[in-house]
């Protein structure tokens, strides 16, 4: 009888009697019971893998440590915690397998032979993914150990009873499209989007050359079922902006052969990004409503309006605005030896907002 042929035999009796997941830990424990001819015979490449999660499939949990070596021989992987061995495992032919993985700062090491330790490992608990990397999204990104190299994919799992076995079926695998691995963090895509259903996992590796041409080899794998993204929360609200104030600085002296040599000019202050106007009336007539000193019972009529003028205010801050004076207020100026003038200043910002300023009384001569 062939080695293969005792093999089947022994697996589909081991499935049968203690089911799937004990018969696939068998398995990895009868292949690394193999004849030493079966392993390669070049330089040594020695891999120590951590695997954990979960898929869509419960009675199946991924955890695993395990450790191998391509040319045979004796193997052993151990988890120290704190100066302790807390699991240890070993084999006789090239490889071995435990049922335990470790915790975040963990030392895994690997023996090949055992007594000799060819690579060992603080254990991060990497890589992880995203949320976002959920149903309906095309999107591989998250987690990973400084320096190692990424690779991820995404498989439906179901089960297959038959009459003296039970073997796992794998349908619509694709394989994530890595496309940035900086530093500690990694993306890309799939070509699909995810499906509730499926498992995904993301495994990273790191390649160390060892003398005489040996490799040690870490791999650290997670998987987890996809499930629905995570609500999108809108960003918040900026907040409201501050009341709108502003003022007037103090008025220079002015005489009414200045004003028509140089016109008027003065500075305002304003708290936020908005348009300054001013307008500069003659005292006695009507002025615009809200700048009305009172009700008068005989309406008179409007004031002269002398000078306007206006400016943009890009930031908070102070600005100059220069008033030009109306051709009907050139003409009183210079026939007057005297006269009494309102200043009216408005802030007004792009969202409608509006202040209207105390008014000026400015008293002039010649």
């Amino acid at each position: 009888m062939s080695t293969d042929s005792s093999f089947a035999r022994i697996l589909t009796a081991i499935i049968t009697r203690i089911g799937l997941s004990v018969g696939i830990a068998a398995l990895a424990a009868f292949s690394l019971a193999t004849p030493a001819w079966a392993w390669s015979s070049g330089p040594p490449v020695y891999t120590l893998q951590i695997s954990e999660g979960e898929t869509t499939l419960p009675e199946e949990p991924i955890v695993s440590t395990s450790g191998s070596v391509s040319t045979g021989g004796s193997v052993q992987v151990s988890i120290v915690r704190g100066g302790v061995v807390v699991a240890r495992e070993s084999g006789s032919g090239g490889g071995t397998w435990m049922s335990q993985v470790p915790e975040v700062g963990d030392t895994v090491n690997l023996e090949a032979p055992v007594g000799t330790i060819v690579g060992s490992v603080q254990y991060d608990g990497l890589p992880s993914m995203d949320p976002t990397v959920c149903a309906g999204s095309t999107n591989f990104s998250g987690d990973n150990s400084l320096g190692e190299t990424v690779k991820g994919h995404a498989v439906a799992l179901s089960l297959k009873i038959e009459k003296y076995r039970t073997t796992k079926q794998e349908s619509s695998y694709q394989r994530a499209q890595v496309t940035i691995l900086s530093g500690t963090t990694f993306g890309g895509s799939f070509l699909a989007p995810l499906a509730l259903g499926q498992s995904v996992t993301a495994a990273e590796s790191l390649e160390t050359p060892l003398a005489g041409g040996a490799v040690f080899d870490y791999i650290s794998e997670n998987t987890r079922p996809v499930g629905p993204c995570p609500p999108v929360v809108p960003p918040p609200a900026p907040p409201p902006p501050p009341p709108l104030q502003g003022s007037v600085l103090a008025l220079s002296h002015l005489t009414i052969l200045s004003l028509l040599k140089s016109g008027w000019h003065d500075h305002v202050t304003i708290n936020q990004p908005g348009t300054v106007t001013q307008d500069l009336y003659l005292e006695g007539g009507t002025l615009p409503a809200f700048a009305a000193k009172s009700k008068h019972h005989k309406k008179p009529p409007p004031a002269l309006l002398i000078a306007r003028g206006a400016v943009v205010a890009s930031s908070a801050g102070t600005v100059t605005v220069v008033l030009k004076l109306t051709a009907k207020g050139r003409l009183k100026l210079k026939s007057a030896k005297s006269l009494k003038l309102v200043l009216i200043t408005t802030l007004r910002t792009s969202s409608g907002a509006k202040v209207n300023l105390a008014r000026r009384t400015v008293s002039l001569h010649r």
